[in-house]
């Protein structure tokens, strides 16, 4: 599979509203996104054959190749991904009444900045404990393969090949070490997401984790107050990212329908916010 993309740039103080222009192309409402991204490296060569253990139960057959076959003869980073609801971070202390974690979020003042809103969900329990813990091993994962960009000026959009499959059984921790990967790091993906015909619109930002009291290793068992994460860009920076998903790439009449979508996109944004092509050597995942 193919992925298309442009990225802009979106200023703190600006992120109420944009997220209002984007809900209007779109003619939807934000959906509130929060996603847990724990990063792999590769422990030597690429294992060869399908990994039959804890989580690879879950995959398809045909994914699980497709996911290998990428890789082939290359070191990358991988991912996986789970969406995590926002009631289940710790609330900390009493923060009284708040708005509804499914409010409409285009309905807020646009002089709300991003740190505000980040505040916001970290309050969306209405003041009171959420009902129940994170469970680390309930988590939901699939596992998420991104290959280095193709070289800037062949299209006028960032166009990269991705790979992933859903992790619906077993131990995902496990399978990624039978997989020959190692835990790295994670991070925490905060943002809305819209879909306007074929493009997905992320207003997002990225969140690191506070450093470990008790020192631990590997990925945490337990979310920290939502309000303990750190912006990954200090100025409180969001991206604003365009993407459309190209089943066969190798079609040259499909990947040009995609990138006149994105270009159309470009020219409605113009003057809000500048879509342009990804920096390659910031979107390379090998593993060097």
């Amino acid at each position: 599979m193919h992925e298309l993309l442009l990225f802009g740039q979106v200023p703190s103080a600006r992120h109420g509203h944009i997220l209002k222009i984007i809900a209007g192309i779109a003619g939807m409402q934000p959906q509130r996104l929060i996603e847990r991204h724990l990063i792999f490296k590769p422990k030597g060569k690429p294992v060869s054959g399908a990994a039959h253990v804890g989580g690879s139960q879950g995959i398809q057959n045909q994914q699980a190749q497709a996911l290998q076959g990428q890789m082939q003869g290359e070191l990358f980073y991988i991912q996986l991904v789970g969406e995590v609801d926002q009631t289940l971070f710790p609330n900390g202390a009493d923060e009284g009444a708040t708005h509804s974690s499914n409010e409409d979020a285009v309905m807020k003042d646009v002089s709300t900045t991003g740190e505000e809103a980040g505040r916001d969900a970290a309050k969306d329990t209405s003041g009171a404990q959420a009902s129940e813990a994170y469970d680390f091993d309930k988590q939901a994962w699939a596992i998420r393969f991104s290959d280095l960009p193709e070289v800037a000026g062949r299209r006028p959009v960032t166009s990269r090949m991705i790979a992933g499959a859903d992790l619906t059984e077993g131990d995902a921790m496990e399978f990624t070490d039978a997989f020959g990967y190692s835990y790295v790091s994670e991070y925490i993906l905060e943002g809305h997401r819209v879909i306007h015909n074929n493009v997905i619109l992320l207003l997002h930002r990225v969140l690191q984790f506070p450093p470990s009291d008790g020192g631990e290793q590997g990925a945490r068992q337990k979310l920290p107050p939502f309000e303990s994460l750190v912006p990954l860009d200090p100025s409180g920076t969001y991206i604003l990212q365009a993407s459309i998903r190209v089943h066969d790439g190798s079609k040259p009449e499909s990947m040009t329908l995609g990138i006149n979508e994105l270009k159309g996109l470009k020219d409605v944004m113009r003057g809000v916010v500048d879509l342009e092509v990804g920096d390659r050597l910031a979107l390379d995942t090998r593993f060097r």
